[in-house]
């Protein structure tokens, strides 16, 4: 990832409607399986990136982990929390040392052949009957500028995804494709962009829309959230692939339907 994408990042973390709704779908998906959160420190963000989703969910006292070394720095000014830098792919971790992991457009800047690695590692630092909460960027046709950007090595489609998952020894609650109301035009723009010369810098998406055009889009992604994880419905395309899987045990099943649709 650029080092110009982390300020940006930690900018548009804040206001950008991507973001708003990736943390509002979160928030739903941890709401589905708070029940499981036995004690502070029994989350983790594996990719916490600078930070957002560590602020939000401060009352959890989860745990940070990122490569990078800017994003840790970026993410301090949000919080005392713990932070660790390491690769997803290695954590350093006990075993079953959470509740809940968080994965967010993270596995896709892994190189594709440590991919499955990485699933086996969140797997091994969940506790029985723990959650993984993921998204993946979709659809390999449509890496672009921004993917160069961020770093994405790889897109993944959903099949994919629940083979990798199913492989680490997890079973799925939820997968489904998101981001799948503004697809069609997204999907325009991003192949339009692959035209441009490959040896120019590269550029995020992450620019400032205008307020009433930002809040229109967050606006559809939680209409879309409400769909995807309070009711299960799963969406046929889109942008990302967001998965709510779990690490079998100790009926991690009752806990998921009792929270369902409450709020954090």
């Amino acid at each position: 990832m650029l080092e110009a994408e982390y300020a940006a990042m930690r900018q548009a973390e804040e206001r950008h409607w991507w973001y708003l709704g990736l943390h509002d779908q979160v928030c739903r998906a941890l709401a589905r399986c708070r029940g499981l959160v036995s004690g502070p420190g029994r989350v983790l963000d594996a990719g916490c990136g600078t930070g957002k989703v560590l602020e939000i969910f401060a009352d959890l006292q989860p745990v940070g982990l990122d490569l990078s070394a800017t994003a840790l720095s970026l993410a301090r000014g949000r919080g005392d929390f713990p932070l660790v830098r390491a690769s997803a792919v290695t954590l350093p971790f006990a075993d079953a040392a959470f509740d809940v992991a968080l994965s967010l457009d993270v596995l896709a800047n892994v190189p594709p052949r440590d991919v499955p690695a990485a699933f086996a590692e969140l797997y091994r630092v969940l506790a029985p009957g723990g959650a993984l909460i993921l998204n993946l960027v979709a659809f390999q046709a449509l890496y672009a500028e921004h993917d160069r950007a961020v770093g994405v090595a790889r897109r993944y489609r959903a099949g994919e995804v629940r083979e990798m998952l199913a492989g680490a020894g997890f079973t799925l609650d939820i997968l489904s494709y998101s981001n799948t109301l503004l697809f069609p035009a997204a999907a325009l723009v991003r192949l339009a962009r692959r035209r441009r010369r490959p040896d120019c810098q590269p550029v995020s998406d992450l620019t400032p829309l205008p307020g009433p055009l930002n809040a229109a889009l967050a606006a559809v992604r939680r209409l879309e959230n409400a769909a995807i994880v309070g009711k299960a419905l799963a969406f046929p395309f889109g942008l990302s692939v967001f998965a709510l899987a779990r690490k079998p045990g100790r009926g991690v099943s009752g806990n998921f339907q009792r929270n369902a649709g409450k709020g954090l």
